[in-house]
C-alpha cells in the first residue's frame, strides 16, 4: 500500500476510506488498463492510496472492430458537406463495440475487486477513459463519441459510472484533452522541486511539473507530444521482420545494428509534427515512408531499427535539453528527470537518452511506488474522484478552452449505490470553485 498526498499532506487519515476505481483504454483499443484507489478522510487534502492496478490486453476482434468504425466515421466526416448531423454512424457497428468493451469492463472490475478483497458496493464510483471517436465535421465543429455504454455498465454492474470526461472541454471550446497532466501533477508533484516527466510510451511525451510552492502552480504545468515512440518502433519491427515479432524486447534487435548515415540525415530533415497533443498518439506514416527507402537499398532490419532508436532519442534530447535549459535560467536549478511508458525497458535508446543529457540522473516513477503500466488507470480514477468532488480538472492553457471545468458524466448504478454517492458529494458541498482554492 502506497499513500499519496492529494493536496494536504498534513491531514489524518481515515480507516474506512472511499473507494474509487479507474479504466482505461488505450488508444485504438488495444489494451485495457485498471486501478483502484482509496481516499483516505474527507476533502481535497486528504492522502490516496493506490490498493491495486491490473492490464491486459484486449482481444484482437475489438481492436478490429473499433478500427472498422474509427475509418467508417471518418470517410463519412470526409464526405460530409454540411453540419456536424450529417455524420452518419454505422450504429450496428458501433453497438457492437461498445458491448464488447463493457464486457471487458465489467470482467476488469470483478478482477480488480476480487484481487483487492473488496465488494461492489464498497465502490463509489468508476471512471472510464477512453479517446473515443473524434473528427472534424466540415463545418469546423469537433465532434466525439465516447466509447462507454454507461447505462449498460452501470445495469449489469450496479455501479456509479462516470465516463465521457472529454466532452465539458469540448463544450467550452477546447479540444477535449490533454487530461491527465492534473492527476499526473497530483501524483508525482515535489514540493521542493520542479520535475519533468518524459512519457516514453508509444508518443514520446515532455510534461512539466511545477513544485507545489502556491496556489497558481498548476497553471505553470505544460505537456506536448514530441515524437512516436514504441508505436513507430513496433510497426517497424513487425513489418521489417515479416511479422515474426511486433516488439523488439530490450532492443535486442536495434543493439544488432549500425547507423545509417543517410536514412539519419532523412529523417532529421522531416518537419517536427505541429500538434501539440494528438489523442491518439502521433503518427507514423511520413517515418515510415522515409524507412522505406534504406529497406529497398538492402540495408539490415537492425540497421534501420538502430538509426530509428536513435533519431527518437536524438529528438527527445533536444527537446529535453531545452526544456531544462529555459528552466534552470529562470527558477537557477534544474528539473528532476523522471520517466515513464514501456520504451524505458528499451536498452539501447536509453543509453543514447542518457547520454546525450550527459548521464543526468533519470528517476523512473516506480521509484515513487507509482506502476508505470497502469498510470492511465490511475490517473482515470484521480478524474473520477474530483468529478465526485466536483474539482475543476482541466487546464484551458493546454486544451484551449474558455475555462476550466469539472469533467464527467455520471450515470447512476443502484438505488443503493447512488444515493450514497449523492450523500458523499452532498457532504463536500460540490460547488463550482476555482481550482486554486482546493490545492
Amino acid at each position: 500500500m502506497s499513500l499519496i498526498p492529494f493536496h494536504n499532506p498534513k491531514k489524518n487519515t481515515s480507516s474506512f476510506p472511499r473507494w474509487f476505481a479507474g479504466i482505461s483504454i488505450a488508444s485504438h483499443c488495444r489494451r485495457i488498463e485498471s486501478a483502484l484507489i482509496g481516499v483516505h478522510g474527507q476533502g481535497s487534502g486528504a492522502p490516496i492510496e493506490i490498493r491495486k492496478t491490473i492490464s491486459f490486453d484486449l482481444p484482437h476482434e475489438i481492436t478490429d472492430s473499433y478500427n472498422n468504425l474509427q475509418e467508417t466515421i471518418l470517410k463519412n466526416a470526409r464526405g460530409n458537406r454540411s453540419t456536424s448531423a450529417d455524420i452518419k454512424i454505422p450504429s450496428s457497428l458501433l453497438f457492437h463495440v461498445l458491448r464488447e468493451l463493457a464486457s471487458v469492463e465489467e470482467e476488469a472490475i470483478d478482477e480488480l475487486l476480487g484481487e483487492s478483497r473488496l465488494a461492489k458496493n464498497d465502490l463509489l464510483a468508476v471512471g472510464i477513459y477512453d479517446s473515443g471517436i473524434r473528427c472534424r465535421t466540415a463545418s469546423g465543429g469537433l465532434y466525439y463519441q465516447s466509447l462507454c455504454d454507461a447505462p449498460f455498465l452501470a445495469e449489469q454492474t450496479g455501479l456509479n459510472i462516470v465516463d465521457a470526461f472529454p466532452l465539458q472541454d469540448i463544450a467550452s471550446g477546447g479540444k477535449g484533452g490533454p487530461l491527465f497532466p492534473l492527476p499526473i501533477w497530483i501524483f508525482l508533484k515535489s514540493e521542493s522541486s520542479d520535475r519533468v516527466l518524459l512519457d516514453l510510451g508509444r508518443t514520446a511525451k515532455l510534461t512539466f511539473l511545477p513544485k507545489a510552492e502556491n496556489s497558481f502552480s498548476h497553471q505553470r504545468i505544460t505537456q506536448r507530444d514530441l515524437i512516436p515512440c514504441g508505436s513507430l518502433l513496433d510497426t517497424l519491427t513487425w513489418e521489417l521482420t515479416g511479422g515474426e515479432t511486433s516488439t523488439d524486447l530490450g532492443g535486442r534487435l536495434t543493439v544488432q545494428g549500425c547507423q545509417i548515415p543517410a536514412l539519419l540525415s532523412e529523417l532529421r530533415g522531416l518537419v517536427p509534427p505541429e500538434e501539440v497533443w494528438n489523442p491518439y498518439g502521433l503518427p507514423v506514416d511520413r517515418y515510415l515512408k522515409v524507412v522505406a527507402k534504406s529497406t529497398n537499398d538492402g540495408h539490415s532490419y537492425q540497421d534501420v531499427l538502430c538509426t530509428t532508436s536513435h533519431f527518437i532519442a536524438e529528438t527527445i534530447t533536444k527537446h529535453l535539453q531545452t526544456l531544462i535549459a529555459e528552466h534552470t535560467a529562470n527558477d537557477h536549478s534544474e528539473p528532476e528527470i523522471l520517466v515513464s511508458g514501456s520504451v524505458r525497458m528499451h536498452g539501447m535508446m536509453m543509453n543514447q537518452i542518457s547520454s546525450q543529457l550527459r548521464r543526468r540522473a533519470m528517476t523512473p516513477i516506480t521509484h515513487l511506488d507509482i506502476p508505470t503500466e497502469t498510470f492511465d488507470s490511475l490517473c482515470t480514477a484521480m478524474l473520477t474522484l474530483m468529478a465526485v468532488e466536483h474539482i475543476p480538472a482541466s487546464l484551458p492553457h493546454l486544451t484551449g478552452s474558455e475555462t476550466t471545468k469539472p469533467l464527467g458524466r455520471i450515470t447512476a448504478g443502484s438505488i443503493t449505490n447512488w444515493h450514497r454517492l449523492l450523500r458523499e458529494m452532498a457532504q463536500t458541498k460540490p460547488t463550482e470553485r476555482p481550482l486554486r482554492s482546493v490545492i
